[in-house]
């Protein structure tokens, strides 16, 4: 069985530590604690390959910007024969307070809906639910709190966290790490029962 864990971003340095950018931070660290060098580059993404017991894993950051993560999604998934409800995605999401997060779990029965998955306005998974033709992967939700409303939402998320928010992260990044790993090595709703 072959899974996968995306972390979406923006490439190039100068996004690097923006809130758009979470998902490749966490990721990041994801990789560390497995101990796996995201070193391969193929078709705009770059990725690590990772095994445990007889299940093999992909961590991977789509080299892409935001609004088309989905080709990285789909290339892989396609090229890798990964199913949809086997795919974990990392993201920034403005519905959760800065310093706390989520885990959405994928579904066994994908016809079955769940509204609260339609309420995510993120154009990375938004791009990744066209590109698959469905919504039921797991996701993963780290909060990076709600745009002003004085401020354009592009500006917000493509500008780095504060001093203060950089801490929040920081002191959530191991519990969405261990989440991440729980969801990949023993179920997504065993993630969200720890964590919600």
């Amino acid at each position: 069985m072959m899974k996968l864990v995306m972390g979406l971003g923006n490439p190039g340095e100068q996004y690097k530590n923006h809130r758009h950018n979470v998902g490749y931070m966490i990721l990041d660290r994801v990789a560390k604690k497995l101990n796996v060098e995201l070193d391969i580059k193929k078709k705009k993404t770059v990725f690590g390959r990772g095994k445990h017991g007889k299940m093999e894993y992909l961590l991977l950051k789509p080299l892409t910007f935001m609004n088309l993560s989905g080709e990285a999604a789909l290339y892989m998934a396609s090229f890798m024969k990964i199913t949809v409800e086997n795919i974990i995605v990392i993201y920034d999401d403005t519905s959760v307070p800065i310093g706390e997060f989520r885990v959405i779990p994928s579904k066994t029965d994908d016809s079955q809906e769940d509204t609260e998955e339609y309420t995510i306005d993120h154009n990375g998974i938004k791009s990744i639910r066209e590109s698959l033709k469905s919504y039921n992967f797991t996701k993963i939700g780290v909060g990076i709190g709600a745009c002003p409303e004085n401020e354009e939402k592009a500006d917000f998320l493509l500008a780095p966290f504060s001093k203060d928010e950089r801490k929040k992260i920081r002191d959530i990044s191991d519990n969405v790490v261990d989440a991440t790993c729980i969801a990949l090595f023993d179920s997504p709703q065993a993630a969200k029962k720890k964590y919600s």
